[in-house]
């Protein structure tokens, strides 16, 4: 079986060649984790590329176990589960990081508010970005420190809302101590792979549906909003405060 598409990350990842076993399955999608907890996910085409997957074809999920050990062999550049063996040589490289600049000159005013957050996520959110509008990174890390790991599920409500900020930032506020200091903060805090895509959200590496809102595609936002059971949607509500405080020249593109 060869890989059709492959990130960065992955490319990484695999180059390193440490040991690794097997996340999380689910009928599209097998997470991958090493021994210093950075994740790659197997993926079927239907689920899109994002900042560390690796896109396969066919039902590359069948007969694995969780918790089942990785071999790679960069010499012949193949990674093995079991019985199953994935070629990475000569795969598509895919960008992770769209210009999210992109988005400072978008027609915004067809952007849908988002869906009403929790008190107790909105409370941390309104500090988060308070914080980000004064320059008072102390207030903004409180708020990070409420919302990381807050919720439930493999990716928590309040890490989807700061990777919605951290794009934000991507596109009104490019500042990589503040980026920094939120993954810093909320990553020793939840999940394993809610921490990987916090990581590659502070490096602006995101999904592919992300990548439709900053090139412009007329679905974006609904593709964004069917991400997860809510992640898009809370993610959608973090990056729209984000837009709210501090996009420059407010309604010259509405």
């Amino acid at each position: 079986m060869q890989a059709n598409l492959v990130t960065p990350r992955v490319q990484r990842w695999l180059q390193n060649g440490r040991p690794a076993r097997i996340l999380h399955l689910f009928n599209e999608v097998c997470n991958l984790v090493n021994d210093q907890n950075d994740v790659i996910s197997l993926v079927s085409p239907q689920i899109g590329p994002g900042p560390f997957t690796l896109i396969v074809d066919g039902n590359f999920c069948a007969g694995l176990t969780v918790g089942q050990p990785i071999f790679i062999d960069n010499k012949r550049q193949t990674l093995s589960i079991g019985s199953l063996a994935i070629g990475f040589g000569k795969t598509a490289v895919w960008q992770p990081k769209p210009d999210w600049t992109r988005l400072q000159h978008a027609k915004t005013g067809k952007w849908p508010p988002p869906a009403e957050l929790s008190p107790e996520i909105s409370a941390y959110l309104f500090q988060v970005i308070n914080g980000i509008a004064a320059g008072d990174m102390a207030a903004c890390q409180a708020g990070v420190y409420g919302l990381a790991g807050r919720g439930s599920g493999l990716t928590p409500t309040g890490d989807d809302v700061l990777l919605g900020v951290l794009y934000g930032l991507s596109v009104w506020r490019q500042r990589r101590e503040w980026m920094e200091m939120i993954a810093a903060t909320a990553v020793p805090r939840t999940t394993t792979l809610s921490a990987n895509f916090i990581r590659a959200a502070a490096a602006g590496e995101a999904v592919w549906q992300w990548h439709g809102l900053v090139n412009g595609r007329v679905d974006a936002i609904s593709q964004i909003h069917a991400i997860g059971h809510t992640s898009g949607a809370d993610a959608w509500a973090g990056f729209w405060r984000a837009y709210m405080a501090l996009r420059s020249n407010r309604g010259s593109n509405a």
